[in-house]
């Protein structure tokens, strides 16, 4: 037995060799298979359903039961990272948006997915096979009611028009397609046109500022017709100073500062603006280049010691927009930031006599004055407030006095009567009436700082705004017989006066006008006298040729829009005789 173990464990010298290719070959037929599931060989072997290989070209067919698992297992791994990737929006949403603004990042996904659908739809039931969207935006209406941001189109104070008067945009669409759309006229603005000047790259060098400016001929008279009016409302510079320093802008040889090169775009942007025939035709279009090329420079300038030119520039420049209808959605936060800024700088503070000269000193009492206009007449057109509700200023008035003053003087002049006219009396009449308008505006905008109006304030704060505009001197008399054109420029300056408080009259009624109570019929009857006296303001300014000048507000739209809203809230049965019959000649020619 001993010899047959030994036997079988020695190695075979001659067969050896061939012994081994044989066992590795029976391993090789023992080992192949038919690559089906099971296989032959496992079938064979008993081993049918432990029979599993792995496929290097395609996945091999697996039951339903085992495809199932696999399948839950592949789900469960995407939900997973759908999770994640979801959480990571979130996180990047929570940083991106106030909490004010939104809740979670899901709430902001929701209204983006609800957007694009609609846009989607929109798209889909307007657009016609041989029209583009850029088509479609152009030449097609949309209802105010409908567009975005929709904050903005449901509480300007002329927009909420659309929602007062159901009629009014379908009014408008028929008339713009039957008489303005034949004629090649169209009610949207063209993007391209409006923003044209922003395709170009940015202002870096200021000789740019320099290759804008016109012709020294032309440049001299928009320059004039600024100063005629324009300055005569809003009181941004002080004039025998800017025409020293303009005389030598244009003389020969001497070097130019941008910050005036960019006052003198600034300021012949407005007046190039006021009407079609004031201006050379040349610079029809000029507007929107200059405008943009002041607000490039203006970005570029260090927020450390703001000049008193950089407050001119930037009020110039809006003024500019509001003429011309650009960027309208930003004048809010326009005018709102300006205020930030001049707060920053302290002009909501008394300029100090030991630190500022009488002259620096007036100055910024007047830019702080025109700040403080532009952005209270926004709060009231866009339905919203304004910081200088939680400002503490204890700036006073601008004096009633003309530029009979410069850098050298120690002393202002006496500020004349409140009956006498000079170029100063807007601003110093409006701040006369400032606080009242000031609360009317918190009351009406910022509820919570302060309660809610009731119908006993309104009628008392109406009493308080008539005796306002009553108590503006009509400036009548031959005072200033010495002034450029006397009569125009005081009815001008009446008139905004008057615009900016009758504003304030229209608003705290508007929302009392309905006809399911008959307790507030005085609000009706208030609206459509206050309205009429607009109209008539603008016949007027029209007579002189200055109506123009009107664009800086939008008293006219208003007016016009709320004498219609009360007209039709009149039943047919109804109609009042005072509504319908009074001052019928005045209305046969508007």
């Amino acid at each position: 037995m001993a010899g047959t173990t030994k036997k079988s464990i020695a190695p075979n010298p001659t067969g050896g060799a061939s012994e081994r290719r044989n066992r590795r070959k029976r391993l090789q037929l023992s080992l192949s298979c038919d690559r089906k599931l099971p296989c032959q060989r496992c079938v064979r072997s008993g081993w049918a359903e432990q029979c599993s290989f792995e496929a290097k070209t395609r996945p091999p067919p697996v039951c339903n039961e085992q495809f199932n698992q696999q399948q839950a297992r592949q789900n469960s791994k995407e939900i997973q990272d759908l999770q994640a990737e979801v959480t990571q929006l979130k996180v990047l949403l929570s940083k991106a948006h106030p909490p004010y603004e939104v809740e979670n990042g899901a709430d902001v996904l929701r209204t983006t997915d609800r957007a694009e659908a609609s846009e989607a739809v929109f798209f889909d039931e307007t657009l016609k096979d041989d029209q583009s969207p850029a088509d479609i935006t152009k030449f097609e209406l949309s209802d105010p009611r409908e567009r975005s941001p929709s904050g903005y189109y449901s509480q300007h104070a002329l927009l909420q028009f659309f929602r007062e008067i159901p009629q009014l945009f379908p009014f408008i669409k028929e008339t713009a397609n039957e008489y303005l759309k034949p004629l090649g006229i169209d009610l949207k603005k063209e993007k391209s046109v409006r923003n044209e000047c922003k395709t170009s790259s940015p202002f870096q060098d200021q000789s740019i500022l320099e290759r804008l400016l016109p012709r020294k001929d032309d440049a001299d008279l928009l320059v004039s017709l600024y100063l005629n009016h324009f300055e005569q409302l809003h009181r941004i510079i002080h004039v025998p100073t800017f025409k020293r320093e303009y005389a030598t802008f244009w003389a020969p040889g001497r070097a130019r500062y941008p910050a005036m090169t960019a006052l003198v775009l600034s300021m012949i942007s407005l007046s190039a603006s006021l009407t079609e025939t004031s201006a050379p035709s040349t610079y029809g279009t000029m507007p929107a280049q200059w405008i943009s090329a002041c607000d490039e420079w203006l970005r570029q300038q260090s927020s450390k010691n703001r000049k008193l030119v950089h407050y001119q520039i930037s009020c110039l420049t809006y003024l500019t927009k509001r003429m011309n209808m650009i960027s309208k959605k930003s004048w809010w936060k326009e005018t709102g930031a300006l205020i930030q800024d001049a707060i920053t700088d302290g002009l909501h503070r008394d300029p100090s006599p030991t630190i500022d000269s009488p002259y620096m000193r007036e100055m910024k009492r007047r830019i702080w004055a025109v700040l403080r206009e532009l952005d209270l007449q926004n709060a009231f057109e866009f339905g919203l407030p304004t910081l200088l509700h939680n400002v503490d200023s204890n700036v006073s008035a601008p004096s009633n006095i003309d530029d009979e003053f410069d850098e050298a003087s120690k002393d202002l002049p006496i500020s004349k009567p409140p009956t006498h006219y000079t170029s100063a009396s807007y601003q110093f009449h409006s701040a006369r009436s400032l606080p009242l308008r000031l609360e009317i505006s918190r009351r009406l905008f910022s509820p919570g700082l302060s309660s809610a109006l009731t119908y006993e304030d309104v009628l008392r704060y109406t009493h308080a705004l008539t005796q306002a505009i009553h108590s503006i001197p009509p400036w009548n008399s031959d005072e200033g017989a010495n002034d450029t054109n006397p009569p125009r420029l005081r009815n001008l300056t009446y008139a905004f006066l008057q615009f900016q408080l009758q504003q304030c009259v229209l608003a705290i009624h508007r929302p009392y006008l309905r006809r399911d109570d008959r307790k507030y019929w005085l609000s009706e009857n208030v609206s459509h006298q206050i309205s009429r006296d607009i109209l008539l303001m603008n016949s007027k300014l029209a007579g002189l040729g200055i109506q123009a000048l009107a664009f800086l507000r939008e008293d006219l739209l208003l007016a016009s829009l709320s004498i219609t809203r009360v007209t039709l809230l009149q039943p047919k049965s109804e109609f009042t005789l005072s509504l319908s019959l009074a001052n019928l000649p005045f209305k046969l020619n508007l």
